[in-house]
C-alpha cells in the first residue's frame, strides 16, 4: 500500500503573494480606520499639542481610507483628487513610504502608550508590508509603467494618455483659448 501524501497547506507568504493587492487593500483600510479612531481618541485631550497631533492622525487616517475606497461612489470623487495631488499613493512603494513616514510622525508625537501610539505602530507595520508586497506584484512586461523616481513600479495605471485626451478635447471645444495658449507658449519658448 502506497501512502498518500496530503498536500501541504500554503504558508502565509504564499497566500499573501497570490493576491497581494486585495490583502494590502484590506490591511490598509483597517490601519486607516484604526489611525482615525486613535486620532479621535486623542482629540479628547486637554493638551492642545496632543489634540493637534490627533487631528493630524485623523486626517492621515482619512487619506489612507480614501486611497483604499476608490470604488465607493461617494469617495471616488475624493480619490480622484487624491490621485491627482498625491499620485505616489497609487504605487505600492509610494504607499509604503507614506505609511511609514506618517506612522513614525504620529508614533513619536504621542508620549504615552495609548490607542494613538498603537495605531501609528500598526500603520508603520502595514507600510513595511506594502514594501514587501511590492515585490509580489506580477504584470506583463508590455504593460509595465516605469517612473524615473520609483525605479520600476509596474502596477500603476498610465494616466498620461487620459491627460492628453482631455487636453485634446478641451482644445477642440475651445479653439480660441487653445490658440492663445499655444501662442503664449511659443513666444515664451523663443525668448533668449
Amino acid at each position: 500500500m502506497a501512502s498518500q501524501q496530503q498536500p501541504k497547506p500554503p504558508g502565509f507568504f504564499d497566500g499573501f503573494c497570490k493576491d497581494p493587492s486585495a490583502t494590502m487593500s484590506i490591511l490598509s483600510f483597517a490601519s486607516g480606520v484604526v489611525l482615525f479612531l486613535g486620532g479621535l481618541f486623542g482629540v479628547l485631550n486637554i493638551n492642545i499639542l496632543r489634540a493637534m497631533t490627533a487631528v493630524y492622525s485623523m486626517v492621515f487616517g482619512l487619506v489612507i481610507v480614501v486611497s483604499e475606497c476608490k470604488h465607493v461612489p461617494l469617495l471616488s470623487v475624493l480619490y480622484r483628487q487624491l490621485e491627482f495631488y498625491a499620485h505616489f499613493l497609487v504605487y505600492p512603494r509610494g504607499k509604503a513610504v507614506f505609511f511609514v513616514l506618517v506612522g513614525i510622525l504620529t508614533f513619536f508625537a504621542h508620549t504615552e502608550w495609548a490607542l494613538p501610539k498603537i495605531a501609528s505602530l500598526i500603520v508603520v507595520i502595514v507600510g513595511a508590508l506594502h514594501f514587501l508586497a511590492s515585490f509580489c506584484y506580477k504584470q506583463p512586461a508590455q504593460e509595465a509603467h516605469f517612473s524615473p523616481g520609483m525605479g520600476g513600479a509596474g502596477d500603476a495605471p498610465d494616466l498620461r494618455s487620459d491627460a492628453q485626451r482631455e487636453a485634446f478635447n478641451f482644445a477642440r471645444s475651445h479653439p480660441e483659448t487653445a490658440a492663445k495658449g499655444a501662442n503664449a507658449f511659443w513666444s515664451a519658448s523663443r525668448r533668449p
